[in-house]
């Protein structure tokens, strides 16, 4: 395995979609993945302190171009060898990989958020004396008067490093802490449930403690336009099954002359007007009896055949370019809707002057949703899911 490889694997399993080693989540995956590659305890430590970065603090890895230092003792043009890669060599045996233990709550009452609230003013917890909403359903609210000062205080805060360097970690975006304080800390019926959700597959916040009434949290303060949902190249079967679909279609374009000269459109970059053109490449392929073409001497007509059979198989039957294009994109939001916030939770636009939007995410309207690929309503730019929530679920 190269470097550019394990960083592909480690950004493919990272929580974002992108790795950062300022979370905990990414950090014990690469962790894992060190260990499966037979790389010593100090290797590991020594690749977890220099991807850390140095004295100013540069602790994001935000690409994958491998421009990176290498790992310890391997030069940079050689292979990390796995298990799978040495074949006849007796495989040694390993340490189970166990992620570090949480540390515990020092006052075993108070959740890492009520720590960072208490400290932030001095000691002592603010308490609102306003009520609000929170329900099954699509709702406004905003934040009273009263209560907006303590609101935008706690709009960039974000829990520090367990080191205590005073750097702040990531996982936590504007405004969650706000919200989080909102409903925690005042007359709403919610009051005291709220749970942190940072985890690999877990929504921002837990409305009615752990594992119950999933919220994401985002703070665009456009509750009427396009939501970005973070990247999807931990999706593999989706990103795969749009690289064959646009692959497709860039191959045949070339053939026809159709090649276009604008903006470049590929699997991480599309909308849904884009994605049904597309797929009229991929009936084409899918009419053709591809299977009488094996004898010849171009293995590339039996590689076409199975890719076609994969799109298939994975996205059920169609037999129009639009069909096949709804499901790709029900495919391509589901999955990511499913996992955050989770059908039945909700997901939350809000802006620093206390205005929220909660979209309730309800399968049912999801799923009869019928013009998925209108304007605007799904798309991709670079790597990153958007989707029009008001269209919807509105």
């Amino acid at each position: 395995m190269t470097l550019d490889e394990l960083l592909l694997e480690w950004s493919y399993r990272s929580e974002r979609g992108y790795p950062s080693v300022d979370n905990p989540s990414d950090v014990s995956i690469l962790k894992e993945i060190l260990t499966k590659l037979n790389l010593s305890e100090e290797d590991v430590s020594s690749v977890l302190d220099e991807l850390r970065g140095d004295e100013d603090g540069d602790n994001d890895i935000d690409g994958m171009d491998g421009s990176g230092s290498d790992l310890p003792g391997k030069p940079k043009t050689q292979s990390i060898s796995t298990d799978d890669e040495e074949e006849g060599e007796e495989e040694e045996s390993k340490p189970e990989f166990k992620p570090d233990p949480k540390p515990e709550q020092e006052t075993g009452t108070l959740t890492e958020y009520d720590e960072l609230i208490r400290d932030t003013f001095g000691g002592e917890i603010p308490k609102s004396k306003n009520t609000y909403k929170f329900s099954k359903s699509t709702f406004d609210e905003q934040v009273k008067a009263d209560d907006l000062e303590v609101w935008k205080k706690l709009w960039t805060i974000k829990p520090k490093k367990k080191t205590g360097d005073k750097t702040e970690t990531l996982g936590v975006g504007k405004g969650e802490l706000s919200l989080y304080w909102l409903y925690n800390h005042s007359q709403s019926s919610t009051s005291g449930k709220l749970a942190e959700g940072r985890g690999d597959d877990a929504p921002d916040l837990w409305f009615g403690g752990e594992g119950t009434d999933g919220v994401e949290v985002k703070a665009y303060g456009k509750p009427n336009g396009v939501i970005d949902l973070g990247r999807f190249g931990k999706f593999r079967d989706n990103l795969k099954i749009l690289n064959l679909i646009f692959g497709l279609k860039g191959l045949a374009s070339v053939f026809d002359g159709t090649v276009k000269d604008q903006k470049q459109i590929n699997a991480l970059s599309w909308a849904g007007s884009d994605l049904r053109e597309a797929f009229e490449t991929v009936v084409v392929f899918s009419e053709v009896d591809l299977e009488q073409l094996y004898p010849t001497p171009f293995p590339i007509f039996e590689q076409f055949d199975n890719n076609i059979k994969f799109i298939e198989s994975a996205l059920g039957e169609f037999n129009t370019a639009e069909e096949g294009a709804k499901l790709m994109a029900k495919k391509f939001v589901g999955d990511k809707l499913e996992r955050k916030p989770g059908w039945g939770g909700h997901l939350a636009d809000m802006s620093i002057n206390g205005f929220i939007r909660f979209w309730h995410i309800e399968q049912s309207k999801f799923d009869g949703y019928d013009d998925i690929l209108g304007k605007a309503t799904i798309g991709a730019s670079q790597g990153a899911m958007k989707m029009h929530f008001n269209k919807i679920f509105g």
